[in-house]
């Protein structure tokens, strides 16, 4: 009888990891907390990219705990944990930075509608909104540019 409850249970507990990672697929998902971006799905894999927290993704597929990813035109797989429906609101804009020439410069942020908010020079790999007053450094530690405004 215990063989038959653990089995029972081993089942259920698949077929719920199932249903959650068919959820994800063909849809647009968020980061839930900073992750790379694997080349294939193993951790070991090559890291092409790191996104923050939050970033929006498009999900391909689903399966054995990786998800294979696409944004701005980054493309690999991410595991299933760090992936959410809906932002968890968890963003936090920094607190800006002192550039090369001594200007105080806003750190990158995000919009809600993903467009890009006002005075923002470059939109950076990992969906977030760059300020820099110089090409030199931009989007540095969000992936690098994807694409100047």
């Amino acid at each position: 009888m215990p063989k038959l409850a653990s089995a029972l249970l081993a089942a259920c507990l698949s077929a719920s990891a199932f249903a959650a990672q068919a959820q994800l697929a063909n849809t647009t998902a968020y980061t839930t907390a900073a992750v790379s971006v694997r080349a294939r799905p193993d951790a070991h894999a090559k890291s092409v990219a790191r996104l923050a927290a939050e970033a929006p993704v498009q999900v391909a597929a689903c399966a054995n705990g990786w998800c294979q990813i696409a944004v701005n035109g980054i493309a690999g797989y991410v595991p299933r944990l760090s992936l959410s429906q809906q932002p968890n609101g968890s963003f936090t804009e920094g607190a800006g930075y002192t550039n090369s020439q001594g200007n105080r410069v806003r750190s990158p942020t995000r919009t809600a509608d993903n467009q890009p908010p006002a005075g923002a020079t470059a939109q950076c790999r990992d969906g977030t909104f760059s300020f820099s007053q110089s090409r030199r450094g931009t989007c540095s530690h969000h992936g690098g540019v994807a694409k100047w405004l």
